[in-house]
């Protein structure tokens, strides 16, 4: 680092005078003064549009989802849809809608975000004119819809069906979604179905239960199932009706019991029909009957589902702006003044997708169910799980590390207590179990990276001892129980995987590399583990093939694969091809550079990635890319590279060509899959100027489009300022110019700033 030169000196001075002259800026994350004519910070809640990535075609389908949901909360009630033909095709539906779609079959409590495969849509509701029209079946009470007809907030969802006429309200407390039904008072017989039956994706019904009280209004039971991605985990849930029903019935595989109040079985459910108002003026059109239905859930006992209850009862219109009011408390955590409305738009709506998960598991009463099949209580914690680690470590847990280190902290307890209570750390947590999908030892870069970040209190001691077993030991006797690599010692052999006896040999050796670099950062292991985890860290090397100049795959004798695509999926590569898989090491850029021939050629091979992606497929994305593809996360970090190979004017120009040709604020504003918010919280790092590589505390500075940008840390803020439009020519840190085009997690500290100058 240097003084700062005689021009920013000049700059801070014309600043000062701003500041006599009244344009001030704040002084702190609770201060109020305003960048040019606005004196408050813009409103993030009011730009959250949650539709953003609820469509998109092929490989460009978002996977999002509208309904309503509190941060992280365990329901996200929301519909359920399906095209012209009643048909819901999981690879586009992973939320469990699509924007496209005409027909909603069913409000389900149980969503994921974003992800690629579709799971959960459990304990269904449905509103219905009678029930003899609406029947058992989804092909037979699915409704008609149209996008149009929906609008969708932070916290709220609602969708005004033509035929029969309902008016459909959502909202949500942590463990309870809260419907409300206005029907139009033409209708006679106002019915409410339950479908215990309904799920989405290739679900495996293994039994449900339910059982009305006419004495309570109140209908309980549970469900046990499998999913596409999830193995057999129960829910149990009651739901309260307002006003009570004053008929009712129950279905079994179809057959239906007219005042019956209990079913059970594989296909069951329930229906329950309402008193309309007395002396309807029918026809009129108008809306009159409203219902409002609570339905809480657990997923340990009955008992769970009515403490969550009795823990979160509320009428509609509290419980939405109750999710409104915390919504607004966690978007506060950052600040920002200044950006265009469709950067506003998407920047609140990035932070809104990275807090839909991981979800909340554990009850009001701190009780959840362990990987080990027991139930445990967290102790004052919050257990977590649902988490797309290999997608999720690249940019959502360092903004939860950034922005909300206390909810990151019960997220790493949680894949603690997976640790000790499971034998492993998961790869893909999912419900009770781990999915085991992808590969990686992902838990070990996003622990060990917050670790060094100086997140601490997550029982660190339990996870890094698991972590240091998987890395380095012997795995059990039958195997991992799931999340383990494949054979160390052979890994440690060759220093590689061998592509003739492991599948995905050259992306695990790859991501292994990063997951061994974040553990020996952590220094609660032995320090012959941290330098053996050191060295491992620079294996990725030993896969490149100087003839092709590429990863990717090598023969136990030493001898590559024949390279037969550069564009395609290989065997040795998992959701990439060799030149996504050539950027893969965020951990030691620099290594990669030489490796690769030194900065220059990094920056040509670079430019090619993007120059010719960008000619190959302009603004398309519903098909595979063959150069740089952000809808896969494999590259994601890619375009930040060239600042680190010395041309951080391109890193800028590329981050923006991303920010403006992959994301905007409509159905199909995400370039692919957002995996739990991964490219969502991408979006939030380049609009503040920066970018975390993944197992470091290393930040690369981009350029931010926000004029000001505060974020809380510890006792005061640390801030981001842009100062002119024009292009950035330096930053300063502390009034200080740096000479380097990245920062550490420790340089940013209360009372900080950072400036990007153009002049």
């Amino acid at each position: 680092m240097k003084p700062t030169p005689a021009g920013a000196t000049e700059a801070t001075i014309s600043l000062y005078v701003g500041w006599i002259l009244g344009w001030m800026l704040p002084l702190g994350c609770e201060g109020t003064g305003r960048i040019g004519p606005e004196r408050e910070p813009v409103d993030l809640l009011a730009y959250v549009k949650p539709s953003i990535g609820t469509g998109g075609i092929g490989y460009a389908v978002g996977s999002g989802f509208p309904g309503a949901s509190v941060p992280f909360g365990m329901t996200k009630p929301s519909p359920d849809t399906a095209n012209e033909w009643g048909m819901a095709l999981g690879y586009a539906r992973g939320g469990g809608y699509h924007s496209d779609d005409v027909n909603i079959q069913g409000f389900s409590q149980t969503h994921l975000h974003g992800v690629g495969l579709t799971d959960y849509g459990r304990i269904s509701l449905m509103p219905a004119a009678n029930f003899a029209r609406a029947g058992t079946d989804e092909l037979d009470y699915q409704i008609p819809f149209s996008a149009a007809q929906e609008q969708s907030s932070a916290g709220y969802y609602r969708v005004d069906l033509e035929d029969p006429h309902v008016l459909v309200e959502l909202t949500a407390t942590t463990h309870t979604s809260i419907h409300r039904y206005s029907y139009d008072q033409a209708i006679e017989s106002p019915t409410v179905l339950l479908d215990l039956e309904h799920g989405m994706g290739e679900v495996n019904h293994e039994g449900a239960e339910l059982t009305f009280d006419p004495e309570t209004g109140t209908v309980q039971g549970f469900m046990r199932a499998s999913g596409q991605m999830a193995y057999p985990f129960s829910l149990w849930f009651v739901a309260t009706f307002d006003p009570p029903p004053s008929e009712w019935g129950v279905w079994e595989h179809g057959e239906q019991r007219l005042g019956d109040s209990h079913a059970e079985g594989t296909d069951v459910g329930a229906w329950f029909a309402f008193e309309p108002p007395e002396a309807p003026d029918f026809g009129s059109g108008d809306l009159h009957t409203v219902i409002e239905v609570q339905v809480a859930l657990s997923a340990v006992d009955q008992a769970g589902a009515w403490a969550n209850l009795e823990a979160e009862s509320s009428n509609f219109d509290t419980a939405q702006a109750a999710a409104e009011e915390d919504w607004a408390a966690w978007l506060d955590r950052v600040r920002v003044w200044g950006g265009t409305e469709d950067e506003r738009t998407m920047f609140a709506t990035g932070l809104y997708h990275s807090l839909l998960m991981p979800t909340i598991y554990s009850d009001a009463d701190g009780r959840y169910p362990g990987f080990d099949g027991s139930i445990h209580n967290a102790g004052g914690r919050t257990y977590h799980t649902d988490m797309s680690l290999w997608d999720t470590y690249r940019t959502t847990h360092p903004l939860y590390t950034l922005l909300w280190p206390d909810a990151h902290e019960d997220i790493l307890w949680s894949l603690s207590r997976m640790a000790s209570q499971g034998g492993a750390l998961p790869q893909w947590p999912l419900a009770t179990w781990d999915g085991g999908f992808m590969l990686g030892l992902s838990a070990h870069i996003v622990a060990a990276e917050a670790w060094k970040k100086g997140i601490t209190d997550f029982a660190p001691e339990a996870l890094f001892e698991v972590a240091e077993t998987m890395s380095l030991g012997e795995p059990p006797a039958n195997g991992w129980p799931y999340g383990g690599p494949p054979d160390i010692s052979r890994y440690e052999e060759l220093g590689y995987f061998p592509a003739d006896e492991f599948g995905s040999s050259t992306a695990w050796g790859m991501e292994l590399a990063i997951a061994d670099y974040a553990m020996s950062q952590v220094d609660l292991l032995a320090d012959d583990s941290r330098a053996q985890l050191l060295e491992r860290s620079g294996y990725w090397a030993n896969s490149y093939d100087a003839a092709t100049g590429f990863f990717h795959g090598r023969n136990a004798d030493g001898t590559f694969v024949a390279l037969e695509s550069e564009s395609a999926w290989l065997d040795e590569f998992t959701e990439g091809n060799v030149r996504q898989y050539l950027w893969l090491v965020p951990h030691d850029p620099k290594g990669l550079f030489d490796v690769l021939g030194g900065d220059a050629v990094a920056v040509e091979r670079l430019t090619e990635l993007f120059e010719e992606g960008a000619a190959a497929m302009g603004d398309f994305e519903g098909l595979p890319q063959p150069w740089y593809w952000h809808g896969n996360e494999v590259d994601i970090h890619a375009p930040w590279l060239f600042a680190l190979a010395g041309r951080p004017d391109l890193t800028r120009t590329w981050v923006r060509w991303v920010m403006e040709k992959r994301y905007g604020t409509g159905p199909d504003g995400l370039a692919g899959n957002d995996d739990g918010g991964t490219l969502s919280a991408w979006y939030v790092w380049a609009a503040m100027g920066l970018y975390p590589l993944a197992g470091t505390d290393r930040y690369v500075l981009g350029d931010p489009v926000f004029a000001r940008v505060e974020i809380p840390m510890g006792a005061g803020c640390f801030t981001i300022t842009r100062m002119g439009h024009a292009a950035v020519t330096e930053v300063t840190l502390d009034g200080v110019v740096l000479e380097t085009p990245d920062i550490t997690h420790g340089q940013m500290r209360a009372g900080g700033e950072l400036v990007f100058w153009s002049r």
